[in-house]
């Protein structure tokens, strides 16, 4: 049976963004600074620590998709997401900017990713359990009640609905409470399966809005 969904949460959201291969439009939505870049083609995994040095950005990806996969050179003063890129061309990997200023690589194109992200968006009592179930794990602990900070959150969701893996993109500024989020989000059940195309990991985020304004962790 399942569980009855409340409301869904304003100070959690999916950051639908990362569930999809980003436009040129998107990739140049941060900052304009650019930087010199001289990353020779090489196997794609150092291809992106090297970036990450050079950029300063945080980039996340699963290494079973970038084994065997190389870079191309990217060799000239880039923008920030033109670097990467132009990185990732041939690769058959994109990157999507999340809405905490870091970078996930996900395989496919924009029209597959677009497909399971839409996947996602249809299926109404998956999105509404998964947020009450993040909500409900980070409202049992005082240091992770939502409100004061803000963080995204890469999930990992087996089939039984159990949250196997979780990861932060960014920090809350706080090393004891980051540690906490990601003990408290361990093994946190959700009431409704994900639908089996889902892309992963599923990009969450938290706002910095008080529980007076939301709600949250009240009921």
């Amino acid at each position: 049976m399942l569980a009855t969904c409340r409301p869904l949460a304003p100070a959690i959201m999916l950051a639908l963004m990362s569930l999809h291969g980003a436009t040129a439009d998107e990739l140049s939505a941060p900052a304009q600074q650019t930087l010199v870049y001289d990353i020779a083609g090489q196997n794609l995994d150092s291809a992106i620590k090297a970036f990450v040095r050079v950029s300063g950005v945080q980039v996340f990806f699963e290494t079973a998709l970038t084994t065997g996969r190389r870079s191309m050179p990217v060799k000239g003063r880039f923008a920030t997401p033109d670097a990467l890129k132009t990185l990732l061309d041939g690769t058959g990997l994109s990157a999507s900017r999340t809405d905490v200023d870091a970078f996930v690589i996900a395989p496919g194109s924009r029209q597959d990713t677009d497909t399971s992200a839409s996947a996602v968006l249809r299926d109404d009592r998956f999105l509404a359990a998964l947020q009450n179930s993040v909500l409900d794990a980070l409202c049992r602990d005082p240091q992770t009640r939502p409100g004061s900070y803000k963080v995204g959150l890469e999930l990992w969701i087996g089939q039984d609905g159990i949250i196997r893996h979780s990861a932060l993109i960014g920090s809350t500024q706080d090393p004891e409470r980051d540690l906490a989020l990601l003990r408290n989000l361990q093994g946190a059940a959700i009431a409704v399966s994900p639908p089996s195309n889902v892309p992963q990991p599923l990009i969450m985020r938290i706002r910095p809005r008080l529980p007076s304004t939301t709600g949250d962790c009240t009921g």
